[in-house]
């Protein structure tokens, strides 16, 4: 077990042990239903608020968030976007749920430092 991952298991302690929800950190998907196919299972995610908007139903949230290309993936903490994973020009998101879950565990990380 490396140093990181005990890490984690000692914030996952501690959160527990004292009642602070996961829930700061949410990530959302923004996709269309056009492209529903493509989407990624943001299920697998551990540790964070999850949701999925389909923009053509909330064409101001795609203006908002200036979303290009679906799907798009945010990593948001207490509201503020931390890092933006977009689609490539095949309309696939080719980031991995193994890269998507590392940003969201660096959030955590950075507030024991």
């Amino acid at each position: 077990m490396n140093m990181s991952n005990i890490l984690l298991v000692l914030m996952g302690f501690l959160f527990f042990c004292y009642g602070i929800a996961f829930s700061q950190v949410s990530v959302v998907q923004y996709n269309s239903s056009w492209n529903a196919d493509n989407s990624f299972d943001i299920t697998v995610l551990k540790d964070c608020k999850l949701d999925s908007i389909i923009i053509c139903n909330n064409p101001e949230i795609k203006k908002e968030y200036k979303i290009m290309s679906v799907p798009t993936v945010i990593v948001f903490d207490e509201g503020e976007e931390v890092v933006r994973f977009e689609a490539n020009i095949m309309m696939q998101l080719e980031a991995t749920r193994k890269e998507i879950q590392k940003e969201i565990d660096k959030i955590y990380l950075a507030k024991f430092e």
